[in-house]
């Protein structure tokens, strides 16, 4: 081999290495930003099973309502891929109602109250401001329960703002309708005096449910959490 070609294999080595050092490094980027994109907020499916199956629920005639707490960080990790609910002691309650009536029914979530052993009376946290909270660290305003309680504020979540709105707006209970031989359900969220996340004594206190065909109203439904 003479000196040209020496020089020119060295050079064909030396190209060899930096093609593949190159290649290496942008392989590692493009991993780690893949890692990166795939750790945003991930929408979890909530399993709907028929009210009666659940561990606390109420029948009136052809309507069963369950009201199932999350009131753990494992149990609500199941639902929502947000550890900041456990930490800000917000109690998601997952409202399933099923209607093996004739007629479609409707139940609004704003109007579900939870009651405690003196018959206090706590509002749901509109999901907006359950949003604002975990995203911008907000708290929420002063409902009509007996002690408001302001939630901790920080750096917040804003990079997942737009996943986390939907996943919780499209999860929660707002004006639902129920037709006839159908299960369906939706969450509403709590926030309790002393940053209380077990719900045993309380009840879940739904005052209306109405069938839309007959316009008449059932009698309220109070499902215990023993």
């Amino acid at each position: 081999m003479n000196h040209n070609q020496t020089k020119l294999s060295h050079r064909q080595f030396n190209n060899a290495v930096f093609a593949y050092r190159f290649l290496s490094t942008s392989l590692l980027s493009l991993l780690f930003l893949s890692s990166f994109v795939l750790a945003g907020y991930k929408s979890l499916k909530v399993k709907l099973e028929p009210a009666k199956t659940y561990s606390f629920h109420q029948q009136q005639g052809a309507v069963t309502i369950a009201a199932d707490p999350y009131e753990t960080k494992e149990k609500i990790k199941t639902a929502f891929d947000l550890k900041e609910l456990e930490q800000m002691s917000i109690v998601p309650v997952h409202v399933v109602v099923s209607n093996d009536g004739e007629d479609t029914i409707a139940i609004s979530g704003q109007d579900i109250n939870l009651l405690d052993s003196n018959n206090r009376s706590f509002e749901p946290l509109p999901v907006d401001e359950v949003v604002r909270a975990i995203v911008y660290k907000e708290g929420p305003r002063a409902s009509r329960s007996p002690s408001p309680i302001p939630l901790p504020r920080g750096g917040g979540r804003r990079g997942d703002a737009f996943e986390i709105e939907t996943d919780l707006t499209n999860k929660s209970l707002r004006d639902l309708r129920v037709a006839p031989r159908t299960t369906s359900g939706g969450f509403v969220f709590f926030k309790l005096p002393n940053n209380r996340m077990r719900l045993s004594g309380y009840k879940v206190y739904i005052p209306e449910i109405r069938n839309l065909k007959t316009r008449q109203s059932l009698l309220f439904f109070e499902i215990e959490l023993k």
